[in-house]
């Protein structure tokens, strides 16, 4: 009966609280990038979305345009890279990298936010037709 659906939504609803730390862990690490601003507000935005699907209020429309937005951007980040240089420098560890590296870096931040955002899109839609 309705209690699978229930224990869904709950254990979802846990998936988009480890999706809030996992974002803020990414706005931390990106203080010391070039351009800081613009990536801890992706990261912050994607944050607070997944905390509000934790709390249970789903804002569809933002939650599908940054899905959006992010996934042409990841496409837009991955289509500049001249060649695959892979996401390290091996030796090197996270601090020396190449302009692909930091394009395929950004890239996947991007896909992971982006595919966050459309599961909370559809985790939303799910929502409203059980409680319809």
């Amino acid at each position: 009966g309705t209690t699978v659906p229930k224990l869904i939504f709950v254990f979802m609803r846990y998936i988009a609280l480890f999706f809030v730390l996992v974002f803020l862990l990414f706005a931390y690490w990106q203080f010391n990038d070039p351009d800081p601003v613009w990536w801890i507000t992706v990261y912050l935005v994607s944050a607070y979305c997944a905390f509000q699907a934790f709390r249970g209020k789903f804002n569809l429309e933002l939650f599908a345009v940054l899905a959006v937005l992010y996934a042409a951007g990841a496409a837009n980040a991955w289509l500049q890279m001249s060649a695959w240089e892979g996401f390290f420098t091996e030796g090197a560890g996270l601090t020396m990298k190449t302009q692909n590296q930091e394009l395929a870096r950004e890239s996947a931040g991007l896909s992971i936010c982006a595919v966050v955002l459309g599961l909370l899109v559809v985790l939303g839609v799910a929502q409203r037709k059980t409680s319809s």
